[in-house]
Order: structure tokens, then sequence, then C-alpha cells
């Protein structure tokens, strides 16, 4: 499991200190227009839901985007998903977190993702037509195809953001490892992400599992982050980069 070290940040627990509760009151305050950005339907609601639901109810407008059709055939592991039940699917999960999934001009079918002037340029017109200042995407280090071009077209279209969050919406062993220093905790907003991923269909859980086991990881950070008596759960990120006015 991963370990947290000094230097690592939890946002939104308990207040114990009059520095905790105004560098909260300013993560919130900075975090105002916010942009999640996935590969597939469900890879924010995995990595982010929590989090999203409460910048969300601390009012900030936060939107979902979504680069592919999520069509998959993997006959070996007998996975099948369509685009047009997993796009309805990530539509009622982001109603049920109070964050809005935006439609792209074009999705580009599932695996064959890629970074290019076109699809960066994508993604980038859409940062500044709603005005975006933070920006979550996946981990660049993952090794699922789709995951590692989205977060290139992500961090490169997003350079001009002042915040830029990568998670992690899988349970891969990893060449890199996924090691957060940026905790949310989403005590509260965990009931909703759980009921934003039972949403989705059970082909989107892979093996019956993957859903059950990031709530798990959710705790294992909860605990490591809070070290608290109570059961926490929170979220985990890696920052490329963290400005706070």
């Amino acid at each position: 499991m991963n370990q947290i070290k000094k230097g690592s940040v939890v946002i939104g627990k308990e207040i114990d200190s009059i520095n905790e509760l105004r560098y909260g009151d300013l993560m919130y305050r900075n975090m105002q227009k916010v942009l999640a950005i996935g590969a597939h339907f469900d890879d924010v609601e995995l990595g982010a839901g929590g989090t999203l639901a409460k910048l969300a109810n601390n009012r900030a407008k936060v939107y979902k985007l979504v680069l592919t059709d999520d069509v998959t055939n993997f006959d070996q592991k007998k996975i099948k998903t369509d685009f047009e039940s997993s796009r309805k699917e990530g539509e009622s999960a982001a109603n049920i977190l109070g964050i809005t999934q935006i439609e792209p001009s074009r999705y580009e079918k599932c695996t064959k993702l890629e970074f290019n002037s076109i699809n960066m340029q994508l993604v980038e017109k859409i940062i500044f037509d709603y005005s975006i200042d933070t920006v979550f995407t996946h981990f660049l280090s993952d090794i699922q195809q789709d995951h590692v071009e989205a977060s290139k077209i992500s961090y490169v279209a997003a350079r001009y953001c002042k915040r830029v969050l990568f998670y992690q919406s899988n349970r891969y062993i990893l060449p890199k490892d996924f090691y957060p220093r940026i905790f949310f905790d989403i005590t509260k907003e965990v009931d909703k992400k759980i009921k934003a991923l039972n949403c989705f269909s059970k082909d989107h859980d892979r093996f019956g599992n993957l859903f059950q086991q990031t709530i798990k990881q959710n705790e294992v950070w909860g605990y490591q982050s809070i070290l608290g008596s109570k059961t926490n759960f929170a979220e985990g990120f890696v920052p490329l980069k963290m400005v706070i006015d």
C-alpha cells in the first residue's frame, strides 16, 4: 500500500487548526470551474467521483469530459460495452454527483485514442470556452493505452490552467508508482460515489470487483491520510501543478 509521508495534504477533513481552515477555504475558493477528463465513461467516477461531488457541493461548476466511445468487445475476458448505453450510464452517474457531462464534438474509437493536435485542441477549446481553472485527468504512467493518451492530451491542453491533478481509475500495477500527495476527504461523499458507480453495467465493473476494490482503496487512503478513530474515505491525486491564489 502507498505510504503517506510528510508533505501530504488532506482537503476537507475535520479542522484542527486555523491554518487548516484557511487552507481548505483557499482550495475551495480556487477550484471554481473544474474539468474532469476520462478516456471512458466510468473513469472519472472511479478516480475522482467523491472529490467532484464535494467540489460541486461547495458551489464549484464541475464538468466531465469523455474522449472515446467506450465500445469494448474483449472476447477473451467476456467484456462487452456499447456507446449509447455507456453514454447514458455516464450521464446518470454525473447527475448523482451533481456535475455536468459535456458532449464533445466527436468521440474517438475506444483503444484508438491518440495524442495529436486535433484531439488536444478539442480539449483546449473546451477549457477556454468554460474558463476552466482546475483539471483532473489520468495518471501518465497508466498501462491502459487510452488512459495514457488521454493524460497526454489533457496536460498539454491544460498547460495554462493553474491546477492539474492526476488520478488512477484502475488497480493495475504500474511501471511508475501512483504515489498521491493530495487527498480529498470523501467520507461524506462516498455513498454518492458508490451510487454513481452503480449506474454502470456489470461489464464496466471489471470482473465484478473493480468498483468494490476502488472503494477499499479509498478507505485505505482515508485511514492513511486522516488517521482518525472512525472509518474515513479519501481520494488521492498526484499533482502536476497546484497553484493557490
